[in-house]
């Protein structure tokens, strides 16, 4: 908490699994309060994806399974899928604990490819916080586009590489904000062209509050805190750290 980063190398699915692998047993919150954090990341999937007591939700990258479980209620059929086998035990594990997830199937999946779901077949699908660790971005929004049913949505939360920081600041000074060498953060009009070239037709981004006080020193969070309030207050995307996207097939 509040050190400097140290970006692990990868070059492959494999690298990329082994490092969540190694994260799933303490996977935890780092960038703030759980308590405050993540009902604020519900409230913009839920304001985004417009979610239907009938619709079938599947999530990539899902992790341990956090948000999926939290809007288990919410959705008939749920699937959480993630490149690491560790995540996905524990995905397992919370739902058993938390008697939630009930609706809910987890499998080992890249999100490149998401063999876990015919085509046409989902109505939302999910990605909070794992788009930028994905090796291979435009794959995995033509996988999406594929799974996804005329008129199913797209929501995803990511990183703002366009931002102050990660575009300006945190490379004048010497900062390497990466987790993974591989890691890749998209601007808006990086993520609008990767979006609109898998097919989709109808989207829209916008900034959420999102500062990685996990892996910054604390003086360099308290400015990027100071920078958003000034982003929202102003409309300003530049100086908001997160980009929420929602896409329409």
């Amino acid at each position: 908490m509040g050190g400097r980063l140290k970006t692990r190398s990868a070059n492959t699915h494999g690298d990329v699994a082994a490092f969540f692998d190694v994260c799933a047993a303490g996977y935890a919150e780092q960038h703030g309060d759980v308590g405050l954090l993540l009902p604020y990341r519900l409230e913009l999937i839920r304001g985004a994806a417009r979610l239907d007591a009938n619709d079938t939700v599947l999530e990539i990258g899902c992790g341990s399974g956090l948000h999926l479980l939290a809007l288990a209620g919410e959705f008939a059929r749920g699937i959480g899928t993630d490149l690491s086998p560790a995540m996905i035990e524990a995905a397992r594990r919370r739902a058993a604990e938390t008697g939630r997830g009930g609706n809910i199937a987890f499998a080992v999946d890249a999100a490149e490819h998401l063999s876990s779901a015919p085509d046409d077949s989902i109505d939302v699908v999910l990605c909070v916080g794992a788009l930028e660790h994905m090796l291979d971005q435009a794959e995995v929004l033509r996988s999406v586009f594929r799974i996804l049913k005329h008129g199913g949505r797209f929501v995803c939360l990511t990183l703002n590489g366009g931002s102050i920081w990660y575009r300006y600041l945190a490379p004048v000074l010497g900062f390497d904000t990466r987790q993974l060498a591989t890691d890749r953060y998209l601007s808006s009009s990086d993520l609008r062209r990767l979006t609109r070239d898998a097919g989709f037709v109808e989207m829209r981004i916008d900034s959420w509050t999102f500062v990685q006080r996990g892996d910054m020193p604390a003086w360099v969070a308290s400015l990027l805190d100071a920078a958003d309030r000034a982003g929202k207050l102003l409309g300003l995307g530049v100086l908001r750290g997160g980009l929420r996207l929602c896409a329409k097939k």
